[in-house]
């Protein structure tokens, strides 16, 4: 059966369908493939993380820089789960940063990330679609970070490089030191340094 412009039933239903999965790819695009519910498990994550951080704030040696890893650790919390791909949040890239009685929160989960935002307007943090570490700087809003590593004998100590604070407690951690700086670092190996960019691109999500 066909109808007023010739289009049969079984056509009309096909164009249904393709415009649904174009309606889905444009929303994956536009979206980085974050749902809402994905978008609220992000920050309710790093809501979780930072509290438990100020609740426990005194074990640690580093008191204003307290790394996920550091509290995965230490077993008080266990690895976060990527709410939005594969594998769990990264425990070197996420922290809690105290200062003035302000606590700040970083959560890199795979792609997306929540960039120092305020404990007090978690709800509203800004979400971002991040890219891979390169060596070179693609545009001025890419983020800037340091890493550092261990060299002995011309080898690098850490199989990863690490951002300075929690370079810092992994240096502690594998040569009995209790350093709070990187200028002391060299005293236990050799510090290499390597400056690294990724793009960021904040993820415009109506809630």
């Amino acid at each position: 059966m066909k109808n007023n412009k010739g289009f049969g039933k079984f056509e009309v239903l096909t164009i249904i369908v393709v415009l649904l999965i174009i309606v889905a790819i444009l929303g994956y695009v536009f979206l980085g493939g974050a749902s809402e519910k994905k978008i609220k498990t992000i920050r309710d994550s790093a809501n979780s993380l930072v509290r438990t951080v100020v609740v426990h704030k005194d074990d640690f040696h580093n008191s204003r820089y307290i790394y996920l890893g550091e509290v995965i650790d230490d077993g008080i919390l266990n690895n976060i789960k990527n709410p939005v791909g594969k594998g769990n949040c990264s425990p070197s890239e996420s922290f809690v940063h105290i200062e003035n009685n302000k606590n700040f929160v970083t959560l890199s989960c795979g792609d997306y990330m929540i960039l120092e935002a305020d404990n007090d307007n978690i709800k509203e943090a800004k979400i971002y679609k991040v890219g891979e570490w390169t060596d070179k700087k693609s545009n001025d809003n890419d983020l800037e970070t340091t890493f550092y590593n261990c060299t002995e004998n011309g080898k690098k100590v850490f199989d990863e490089d690490y951002e300075e604070f929690y370079f810092i407690y992994q240096v502690n951690k594998k040569y009995g030191t209790k350093y709070y700086f990187m200028s002391s670092v060299d005293k236990s190996c050799t510090v290499e340094k390597k400056v690294k960019y990724r793009s960021l691109e904040e993820i415009k999500f109506k809630e």
